[in-house]
């Protein structure tokens, strides 16, 4: 990167000095802006103005196959260790880039050290929901039983209802409490009820709503919501407003709203976290886990990711906190043929300290995806956010010193207080696809913003690649 453009983004990181504690998390707004939607500002430093790239105005689709010739080893080894000079990046960090057809390893540094990768994580825990019991490409049920004047609302998983009408086009909100409410009340009219008490019920994949390593100030400046397998679409995490109490109470709250406009009077009871036997009234269904599963990795949804693993994880017998789910995982990946040397997770989610994962597994994973030689997975990988596109990818790569890989790298973020991470693949100009991680871990010299632009600069680097 030139000096100029350095000095730009240091300009910048400098401007957001205080910003950068909320940026640590990777719910946050990305790189160098203030506001999710906002655009990027111009930049005037020693009399010299720099425009801001504007996002890109389509997403390309990566080639499924190699259009182009693959760069050289040495290239690519050059391209690596000159951005890995910056002084922005952490004392350690690992890298591997792979090719996307061959998963040849191209180059590697530090890639068996057990670094921490923040929500790259999340890229772990998804391979272990593909390759579970929990199909994805069926939508999780939310169902209303009866027993006497009892309603019991029946969690399914799903914590993206729409607290009225469902929308189909959608993947949040998908299925709505409004619509079951309608069925519901139809039901319940003709049995000549009218006033109900009504029970949840979250015995499906039941467990603690967050894992022993989330400190309290992830739920309070609303970093992630609560894990649930009942909850709306409206109160996922959106880093400004604290986690709600009580997810499934919300959701019953909002389903006594509906059935009181069809003339039924609903008393909430309690929640009951067993088993209960009664007659199914109605049911509506999310979309299919797959969908579930790519809105998580694209928002780095920390709730929704360590509710759709557990869930996996009870549906083959694994019932627990988040720290046995992480288990599961790393058994899952273990039982795939993958080396986990060096693995150990926390959660599922990367939120929670303790975890670590060397680039490499995460290269060997996402090889077998792009490769061909995992269907399952790579249709999780192909809902990776996209480079000045979209999810936490959405702002960043619009930047002078990122520019070049701008809507040519699909990846998964990763950010903590000394973690910045990203991983996935990228396309070259020469048409090429390519299987990279990164993670940077330590004291960032610039603050966590520095780290994000130095890693984003390495990545993009890559894209320039023939």
């Amino acid at each position: 990167m030139s000096a100029k453009k350095w000095a730009s983004a240091g300009l910048v990181v400098a401007l957001l000095g205080g910003y950068a504690t909320l940026d640590t998390f990777d719910v946050a707004p990305g790189v160098l802006t203030l506001e999710r939607g906002n655009e990027p500002r111009t930049v005037t430093h020693d009399g010299t103005t720099y425009e801001p790239v504007r996002g890109v105005s389509s997403a390309p689709a990566l080639p499924a196959a190699a259009n182009g010739p693959a760069p050289s080893a040495d290239a690519v080894k050059r391209s690596v260790e000159t951005s890995r000079k910056s002084t922005w990046l952490g004392p350690t960090t690992a890298v591997t880039v792979r090719d996307a057809d061959t998963g040849e390893v191209l180059y590697e540094h530090d890639s068996n050290k057990a670094t921490t990768p923040a929500s790259v994580t999340k890229l772990a825990s998804a391979f272990a929901v593909a390759h579970s019991d929990l199909p994805l490409e069926k939508g999780l049920k939310t169902r209303t039983t009866l027993s006497g004047t009892t309603l019991t609302l029946v969690g399914g998983g799903d914590m993206v209802l729409a607290p009225g009408a469902g929308d189909g086009s959608k993947i949040a909100g998908h299925a709505g409490l409004g619509d079951l409410a309608v069925s519901t009340a139809a039901q319940l009219k003709k049995r000549g009820l009218t006033s109900v008490t009504l029970d949840t019920n979250t015995s499906y994949a039941d467990g603690p709503d967050t894992a022993k390593g989330w400190e309290e100030g992830f739920l309070s400046y609303g970093f992630t919501a609560r894990i649930s397998t009942l909850a709306l679409a409206d109160d996922r995490a959106d880093n400004r407003t604290p986690a709600v109490a009580d997810p499934t109470k919300n959701a019953a709250d909002a389903f006594t709203r509906e059935l009181a406009k069809r003339g039924i009077k609903a008393t909430y009871g309690r929640n009951v976290k067993t088993a209960t036997s009664g007659t199914e009234l109605a049911s509506v269904e999310s979309a299919p886990v797959l969908d579930l599963l790519g809105l998580a990795l694209q928002d780095s949804d920390n709730a929704m990711t360590e509710s759709l693993a557990r869930q996996a994880a009870a549906v083959e017998g694994v019932h627990g906190d988040s720290t046995v789910v992480g288990t599961w995982v790393t058994t899952k990946l273990k039982d795939a043929g993958v080396d986990v040397s060096g693995m150990k997770l926390a959660d599922a989610s990367g939120l929670s300290k303790g975890t670590t994962l060397p680039v490499r597994i995460i290269g060997d994973i996402l090889s077998r995806a792009t490769s061909g030689k995992d269907a399952k997975y790579a249709e999780v990988v192909s809902r990776l956010p996209v480079s000045a596109w979209n999810g936490t990818l959405h702002d960043r790569y619009t930047r002078t010193e990122s520019e070049a890989g701008a809507g040519l790298v699909h990846a998964k973020t990763g950010s903590l207080t000394g973690v910045s991470s990203l991983a996935g693949e990228l396309r070259t100009v020469g048409g090429h696809r390519l299987v990279f991680a990164v993670t940077t871990n330590g004291d960032f010299p610039e603050g966590p913003v520095g780290a994000k632009t130095a890693v984003d600069h390495l990545v993009a680097q890559l894209t320039t690649l023939k």
